[in-house]
């Protein structure tokens, strides 16, 4: 009412409502300088022609409050009085609760009848989703109460909530309950309208568009798809879910079904792991939209056998889609579409590519399955399997790798290469964990400030030592109650996955920066301070070192160790290939493994020639045939192409720390050539 309209300057009479009504407050919010008149006068011989006695004072609009018929001598004398007046009318003022479904966050997608709600509110109860900017605009003349919750982190409990609601009803006002989404999805308003019926207040409930549906929808993800998906399941995430849940999930998932999850970005690995558990797909694919309709809004791809690590990077708020149709939010949405309705013509970008044997089809999802049978494959002379299609046709690849190889090498070969296995370092439990265990027990008696993550497989593997020795109850109070710092995803995944958060993380997944954020946080003053540093196989001293500097007693628990991999003498035939420019490319997964290799090619005095490999050679001017090739050194990070760099060797580091980015990258790398 008026918000949209300035009247500055404009007198107003306010008719059936008294100056601290709510349609004053408004009034006064648009600018008018208000006289109101709460009661109707009882008969026409009491009418005064100026409703303002004694003062010439003149309105510029009449609002009429409730039944206008009341008020009609009044008008009348006032027309009588001052001439042509416009006069409005609007509803009588109600009180009671409204629980407002604010929709994704949009204001534009509010629904008119939201809007109205709010715009007559006395009180608004405000979640962190809804739409703050709804409340600005409908109601600045409104008691704003911000009454959101975080993961973890509820300042106002429920109680409380409910509590106020009732208070302010029952003192005659309008409250209105913002919330994101629609109140009976996930919002507790089932509760909150019973709670006020039963004493007696009325509610009304306006619906609003449910996340559920509509953020999924913003990344071009249908819940439900003819003849894929029939059915969808909203669930909640806030909690892990129990294996009985989990195991109803898996046999929706197993008709094609989509499985939707709100609030479940802390939960996320619990899930992924009990329904693979019970028996869901590896490849069944998933999606995770963070901040819908937001200019942040973005989109995570994957499929639940890598989905903890692919989707480690994203925070809340997010909505979580399991099934076939997330699949439709991933780069190759074209081709997907192309599956799912193969009784449709989609339209190609380009030129239309030949048929393909759907036995030999390569796909550029690094996760899927590879259809061919073992005769339908080529095999090279050192036993790798190469592929005749895909972008690294033809090219040999040495993985250095030893954890994940085998994922690795199938998404190399899914893509055409022909592939190395050569382990430079493998990592190894520390001897019988005493290690370990000794040094956990030093850190809970330091009863540390800060804990610093530098792994996701680190801190993984420190926990499954913690529950095998005993410790795991002491463990979780001590990080519950420090700052928790990460270097990266994986590390914040980790740390989630045991309920926990941390508080910052390294802003490019490196060890230097995330220090700097530390002593940033902390004024560059940590005296006193006690620090968990848990050591990730490749030690950083210089980095521990700065913040001994700053004051802080650092101490130090080191959940694994690198070893020698070489077991079958593979790396020096591996360095000789290189040196002789025999293969197209090298990937490094550690920093440790990097330095492994080129440690091993100094001790065999090839260092030289093995950096130059890397580099274009020299050629002769006017010298006939092909250029030697060049080795492409391919990373999966700053921190492991670090030691490369400082040897000489040009490597390549994604944009995205991850494996899949990696072998993407290498592939358009090399395809191009």
């Amino acid at each position: 009412m008026f918000l949209d309209t300035d009247l500055t300057q404009v007198n107003v009479l306010l008719l059936g409502a008294g100056k601290d009504s709510r349609s004053a407050r408004r009034l006064r919010a648009a600018g008018a300088t208000v006289h109101a008149v709460e009661t109707a006068p009882p008969g026409e011989e009491d009418v005064q022609p100026d409703p303002v006695p004694g003062n010439r004072w003149r309105p510029g609009l009449v609002l009429v409050v409730g039944d206008c018929a009341r008020w009609d001598r009044t008008v009348t004398a006032l027309r009588a009085e001052h001439g042509s007046l416009p006069v409005a009318e609007v509803p009588a003022e109600r009180a009671g609760v409204s629980l407002v479904g604010g929709g994704p966050g949009a204001a534009d997608l509010v629904t008119a009848r939201g809007l109205a709600a709010v715009g007559d509110a006395d009180v608004v109860l405000l979640d962190r989703l809804a739409p703050q900017d709804v409340v600005e605009r409908q109601a600045p003349h409104a008691e704003v109460v911000r009454v959101g919750k975080w993961p973890g982190h509820h300042p106002v409990p429920q109680e409380q909530i409910q509590s106020i609601l009732l208070n302010s009803a029952q003192e005659g006002r309008h409250v209105v309950r913002l919330k994101g989404g629609d109140p009976y999805v996930f919002g507790r308003g089932g509760e909150e309208a019973a709670d006020c019926e039963s004493w007696g207040v009325p509610v009304d409930v306006v619906p609003g568009i449910t996340s559920a549906i509509s953020v999924p929808g913003a990344a071009g993800i249908p819940v439900t798809f003819r003849d894929v998906s029939r059915t969808f399941t909203v669930a909640s995430g806030h909690v892990p879910f129990s294996e009985a849940e989990l195991d109803g999930f898996c046999d929706l998932l197993g008709t094609g079904a989509t499985l939707v999850v709100l609030m479940g970005v802390a939960t996320l690995p619990q899930l992924v792991a009990g329904l693979t558990r019970h028996g869901a797909a590896v490849d069944t694919p998933i999606a995770l939209v963070e901040k819908g309709f937001s200019a942040e809004q973005k989109t995570y791809t994957s499929v639940l056998g890598s989905a903890v690590t692919d989707l480690a990077a994203a925070g809340s708020p997010a909505v979580t889609v399991i099934g076939p149709v997330a699949a439709l939010a991933s780069e190759d949405r074209e081709r997907i579409l192309g599956e799912l309705t193969p009784h449709r013509a989609v339209a190609h970008r380009g030129p239309a590519p030949a048929p393909e044997d759907p036995m030999t089809s390569n796909t550029a999802n690094d996760h899927g399955t590879d259809a061919r049978t073992d005769d339908e494959t080529g095999n090279g002379a050192d036993g790798a399997q190469s592929h005749p299609q895909g972008p690294l046709s033809g090219r040999t690849v040495a993985v250095t790798a030893h954890r994940r190889a085998d994922d690795q090498i199938g998404a190399l070969e899914r893509k055409g290469a022909t592939v190395i296995a050569a382990p430079s370092l493998k990592l190894v439990p520390v001897e019988q964990d005493a290690a370990v265990v000794s040094e956990t027990r030093d850190l809970l008696a330091a009863h540390p400030d800060l804990i610093v993550v530098t792994t996701g497989y680190g801190f993984k593997r420190w926990w499954e030592v913690v529950e095998a020795s005993g410790q795991a109850d002491g463990v979780h109070a001590m990080l519950a109650t420090a700052d928790i710092w990460v270097r990266g995803p994986k590390g914040r995944a980790a740390v989630r996955n045991l309920g926990l958060h941390d508080v910052g993380i390294s802003p490019d997944e490196t060890i230097g920066p995330l220090v700097d954020e530390i002593l940033e946080s902390y004024d560059h003053d940590l005296t006193g301070a006690v620090i968990g540093w848990q050591e990730n196989g490749y030690h950083d001293r210089e980095q521990r070192q700065r913040l001994m500097d700053a004051g802080a007693t650092v101490h130090t628990v080191v959940p694994h160790r690198w070893a020698d991999a070489d077991d079958a003498g593979v790396l020096p035939g591996l360095i000789r290939q290189i040196c002789a420019r025999e293969i197209d490319a090298v990937t490094f997964t550690s920093a440790a493994g990097a330095e492994s290799l080129l440690s091993t090619a100094s001790e065999l005095g090839v260092e030289r020639e093995f950096v130059a490999a890397f580099s274009p050679a020299d050629t002769e001017p006017g010298s006939q045939g092909e250029a030697p090739r060049t080795v492409v050194a391919a990373t999966v990070g700053p921190v492991t192409a670090a030691p490369l760099q400082r040897a000489g060797v040009p490597a390549l580091v994604p944009e995205r720390f991850r494996m899949g980015a990696m072998i993407n990258q290498l592939a358009e790398t090399l395809g191009g050539r």
